[in-house]
C-alpha cells in the first residue's frame, strides 16, 4: 500500500486535469491544520480569477451559492483559506464557511458584512482567528477605536454606503476597537510576522463610512525567509497572487488618493478542529446550495 503523503505527491503532479477540488482533498490531510494547512490550500488557488462579490446566501437579496472555488474577492478568499484550514476535505470547508461567514442562520441579514464591528469579533468569538498585531509588533502596535452611531449610518446612507437591504436592528453599532501597526512602522516588524497571519488593510477614519478596513490577505513565508501577502486582487490581473510585503503595503497606499492608508492590523489563522467537529455533526448541506450562481448586488 502507498504512503499517505506519496500519494498526495502523485496526486499534486499528476497534471493539469485535477480540479482545484480534487488537489484539495488530495493534498489537505498532509498538512498540519490551522494556519500552514490554510496557506497550502490557499497556494493551491493561486491564480483563480477575481469575482467582486462571488458568493450569495440562502435567504435575502443575494440568494445564491455559499461556497466555490472557481472565483473569489478578498474575503471569501480569506474564508475558504479558515474553512479549508480545519477541514479535512472541501465538502468540509463548504459546510464550515457558513460558520465563518455568518452570526446565525445564513441569511443576508445574519452575514458579517462590517469586518471590524462584525467580522472580526465573531471570528474571535468561535475560534477561526486570534488577535496577533501586538504579539508581532509589541510597542510598534497602535489601538484604534471607531465609533458606530445612528449618525455614522445616516452619513452612510448619504453617501451611498450603507446597505440598503440591511434590517436597521442588524446594522452594528457602539466602538469596535483593533490594534494596527502604523504604515510608517511596517518595516521594522515585517519579519516578524509568521505565515498564515491575515493581514487587513486599515485606512484613514472618515465619518460617512462605518468601517475602516478596506482589504485583506494572508501572509506566506517563502523558503528563504521573504513575506508574501497572498490575495484576491482586482488589480494584478484580477487574480489571486502572491505579493511581495512591501509591494503590497506600497501599492496599498496607492489605492485611493482620498482615502489614505493608516496601517495594517493583523489576525492568526486559528487551528479551530474541535469546533469543525462539532459543527459537521449536523446535517449535510444540500448540494443545491453548492452550485447555485449569487445573484448580483444591486
Amino acid at each position: 500500500m502507498l504512503a499517505g503523503p506519496l500519494l498526495t505527491l502523485i496526486a499534486l503532479t499528476a497534471g493539469p486535469a485535477l480540479s482545484p477540488a480534487a488537489r484539495l482533498d488530495a493534498g489537505l490531510n498532509g498538512q498540519r491544520p490551522g494556519p500552514e494547512r490554510a496557506v497550502w490550500a490557499a497556494g493551491a488557488l493561486l491564480g483563480t480569477p477575481y469575482v467582486l462579490h462571488p458568493l450569495g446566501d440562502a435567504a435575502g437579496p443575494e440568494v445564491g451559492s455559499r461556497f466555490r472555488l472557481d472565483a473569489f474577492d478578498c474575503v471569501t478568499f480569506v474564508e475558504t483559506a479558515i474553512a479549508l484550514g480545519s477541514a479535512s476535505r472541501v465538502a468540509e470547508a463548504a459546510r464550515l464557511m457558513d460558520d465563518i461567514r455568518y452570526d446565525g442562520p445564513p441569511e443576508w441579514a445574519n452575514r458579517s458584512h462590517y469586518v471590524e464591528a462584525q467580522w472580526i469579533p465573531a471570528n474571535l468569538r468561535k475560534g477561526w482567528i486570534a488577535e496577533a498585531t501586538v504579539a508581532i509588533a509589541g510597542e510598534l502596535a497602535q489601538p484604534i477605536e471607531e465609533e458606530v452611531s445612528a449618525e455614522s449610518w445616516r452619513r452612510a446612507q448619504r453617501a451611498g454606503l450603507r446597505f440598503p437591504e440591511l434590517p436597521e436592528n442588524r446594522r452594528p453599532m457602539g466602538r469596535f476597537r483593533i490594534a494596527m501597526v502604523p504604515v510608517d512602522r511596517l518595516a521594522r516588524i515585517a519579519d516578524r510576522i509568521p505565515a498564515g497571519t491575515i493581514a487587513l488593510v486599515v485606512r484613514a477614519e472618515r465619518p460617512w463610512r462605518p468601517y475602516r478596513v478596506s482589504h485583506l490577505g494572508i501572509v506566506v513565508v517563502t523558503p528563504d525567509g521573504q513575506r508574501l501577502v497572498r490575495h484576491a486582487t482586482d488589480a494584478k490581473g484580477k487574480r489571486v497572487v502572491d505579493e511581495p510585503f512591501d509591494r503590497f503595503v506600497a501599492r496599498s497606499g496607492r489605492a485611493f488618493p482620498r482615502w489614505p492608508l493608516s496601517g495594517l492590523a493583523f489576525y492568526a489563522i486559528q487551528d479551530n478542529t474541535e469546533r469543525a467537529r462539532e459543527l459537521l455533526r449536523g446535517p449535510e448541506r444540500p448540494a443545491e446550495h453548492l452550485d447555485q450562481a449569487p445573484r448580483a448586488r444591486r
